[in-house]
């Protein structure tokens, strides 16, 4: 044979065993002598949950509860010395950290030279009815066999038994042969003396000696109907052994018969509870995974809306804010009088007012998912630290605050103002559940969830508690229990949009009359926290610079202008992009800064920004925004050389601002 056929041979044989080990329903796992994991097939996909790419070149280790691992040790040094190891049951763990019970076997792997270089495992799901059918059939085959061994056991001595009688019967009827011929001789020789002269003389003697031969003769046959007798009784001996040796075996197999059915019927009966309680398990985790992903998908379209709702609100209190301030600069201006003084009143009451819907619509937002974020690394240990002095005075002084903070917390991507927030939010709800005083307790740890780091807050207090119905709805905007009017119904619902911007989870575990636990999770970050750097003070431009600004809507543009020209800018206005991007190639002098909305018809403010560095190399943009996620933000994260600032925004806020991206380096 040529190489290259030799070689076509090989590769057939081997892609052969690839489609064999493929295609088997046991799960086969191969590893090395050092139990490191370099086969796995797709029914170990199956049985485990891992993916080949990520399990292969992992130990072993990883898939046996740690109070296996050493059994798991001593099969695996069996093997390697050559020794040989049954099929066995063990517990494996599985990629969701379940544990399934597993029947395997262990072969070992052999090079070409016939040295043991690692193992394989070929492993399936350890079911016990199949494992008691198994058994059963196994008894039953071994139960036959006992009773096909019995009956010929049986036929052989009964054939025995008959040859034994056989062979009597032909000796004896030899004997009372030989008998009858000696008998006939003697009365020949009887009735041939009586016929010669003188006969008459020994007639006695012979009467007597025929008379001896008949007793013989009768002596003969009772003795072989006695050995006759004696060997047909003990053949029905033998026969009634061997048949009360039959009904035994026959007892015994169908007693063992009922045992193995009785063990099945219990197997079937567990197998189809097991069943039955694994169904409603997954039946009651889809319920409340349909349950999560509706309430996912209502506080969705909340968000949606109370996002769309807070942009134009903000839109409206950025001019209410800044009118009713220009106006009461004028009041003060004016001559004292009891109309200015009460005019002026009314005014504050009007900002006071804006103040606290601004409030809201940053609350809405932060539902939403909507309000932009600039996180850093930070400790959230050291979060709840500087802010317990503050929640000290929230609780007031009959509630008993407690802190079980973990050492070297892991640290994490988060705002340090919406992690006080959530501290500041849930120390509010819990303070309001404990009207007549009780403890609250803040926790923090480091975990693992599915193998990847994170670290855990947890708020609890001995309050009222919560009933599900209201926990259904807790998290949803302006839902409240107050019946007051006080609550605003946003506390909990800017945690849970808090939480999930920053990528985590929360959970509420409530009872009522014992107090409620609120569990968030976040996931632990990898990058290195770096220090803050100093924001650059605003200084006034005495000659002033020129700003473009953009905005759609025509009252905040109005508003916005007066207050840039009244500190001094000279002001170009814009309605949409093209018209700004328009404006900035016509105009002779310099631009110095654009100021842009965030979300405009036609055209989008960052994309206006883009196009306005193509035409003005160097210009500085600052973007003002009621939000600004869906353009300028990653997962609502502010990219570091962005400047944003959040609308509604006062004259003496934004002019800062401007000032503080003027001056700013690059």
């Amino acid at each position: 044979m040529s190489k290259s056929l030799i070689r076509e041979s090989v590769s057939g044989e081997h892609a052969e065993l690839v489609s064999i080990v493929a295609s088997s329903h046991d799960a086969i796992v191969g590893m090395t002598i050092d139990g490191l994991i370099t086969t796995w097939n797709p029914a170990a996909v199956r049985l485990y949950g891992y993916a080949a790419e990520d399990i292969v070149g992992r130990s072993a280790d990883l898939l046996v509860p740690a109070e296996c691992r050493p059994d798991e040790a001593g099969v695996l040094r069996r093997i390697l010395a050559g020794e040989e190891v049954g099929r066995y049951r063990s517990d494996r763990v599985c990629r969701d950290g379940s544990t399934v019970t597993v029947s395997l076997t262990v072969s070992p792997i052999v090079d070409d030279t016939g040295a043991v270089v690692g193992a394989a495992t070929f492993s399936r799901w350890f079911n016990e009815l199949e494992e008691a059918r198994d058994r059963f059939e196994i008894r039953m085959s071994k139960l036959r066999s006992e009773a096909a061994g019995a009956a010929a056991r049986f036929e052989t001595l009964a054939e025995e038994v008959r040859d034994q009688a056989r062979q009597a019967q032909e000796r004896f009827d030899l004997r009372v042969g030989k008998e009858r011929v000696r008998m006939q001789d003697a009365e020949d020789q009887v009735q041939a003396q009586l016929a010669m002269p003188g006969a008459q003389i020994g007639a006695g003697q012979m009467n007597r000696e025929m008379q001896s031969a008949h007793e013989r003769f009768e002596g003969l046959v009772a003795g072989q109907q006695t050995e006759a007798q004696s060997a047909a009784g003990r053949f029905e001996t033998q026969v009634d052994e061997a048949h009360h040796q039959t009904e035994d075996a026959q007892q015994r197999f169908e007693e063992i018969v009922d045992h193995e059915r009785v063990e099945a019927e219990d197997a079937a009966d567990r197998f189809q509870q097991r069943t039955e309680l694994e169904q409603d398990v997954a039946r009651r985790d889809r319920q409340h995974l349909e349950f999560q992903l509706q309430q996912s998908q209502r506080l969705e379209v909340l968000g949606q809306l109370a996002g769309g709702v807070a942009h134009d609100f903000n839109n409206l209190l950025a001019v209410i804010l800044n009118y009713a301030s220009f106006v009461a600069e004028e009041l003060a201006a004016a001559p004292a009088s009891d109309s200015m003084t009460a005019a002026g009143h009314d005014v504050g009451q009007i900002q006071r007012a804006a103040e606290r819907a601004t409030a809201l619509t940053h609350q809405l937002l932060a539902f939403a998912r909507r309000e932009v974020i600039q996180p850093r690394v930070l400790d959230l240990n050291h979060i709840i630290t500087d802010v317990k002095q503050l929640l000290d005075r929230t609780i007031g002084e009959d509630v008993v605050l407690t802190n079980d903070l973990a050492d070297d917390l892991w640290p994490i991507l988060a705002d340090t103002g919406q992690m006080e927030q959530i501290l500041v939010n849930l120390v509010v709800n819990a303070r309001n559940a404990m009207s007549g005083g009780g403890t609250l307790s803040i926790e923090t740890r480091n975990i693992r969830v599915d193998d990847d780091r994170h670290i855990r807050l947890r708020v609890s207090d001995t309050g009222t508690g919560m009933s599900p119905d209201i926990i259904e709805h807790v998290f949803e905007p302006f839902y409240t229990t107050k019946r007051d009017g006080t609550g605003t119904g946003l506390g909990l619902a800017t945690v849970y949009g808090i939480v999930a911007q920053a990528e985590g989870t929360i959970a509420i575990d409530s009872q009522l009359g014992v107090g409620t636990t609120m569990t968030m999770t976040f996931p632990v970050t990898d990058q290195v926290a770096v220090p803050d750097e100093a924001e650059v003070p605003y200084q006034h431009t005495p000659t002033g610079q020129t700003v473009l600004l953009v905005e759609d809507e025509q009252a905040l543009r109005e508003v916005t202008e007066r207050i840039f020209t009244r500190d001094g800018y000279r002001v170009l206005t814009a309605a949409d992009g093209q018209e700004a991007l328009t404006i900035a190639a016509d105009h002779d002098g310099e631009i110095d800064l654009l100021v842009t909305d965030v979300v405009m018809p036609m055209m989008l403010g960052k994309e206006v920004a883009e196009r306005m560095l193509q035409i003005r190399p160097g210009i500085k943009v600052l973007y003002i925004s009621g939000y600004a996620r869906p353009v300028l933000a990653s997962a609502g994260r502010l990219d570091p050389d962005m400047h944003l600032i959040e609308k509604p925004y006062s004259a003496s806020t934004i002019t800062q601002k401007a000032g503080q991206v003027l001056r700013h380096p690059g």
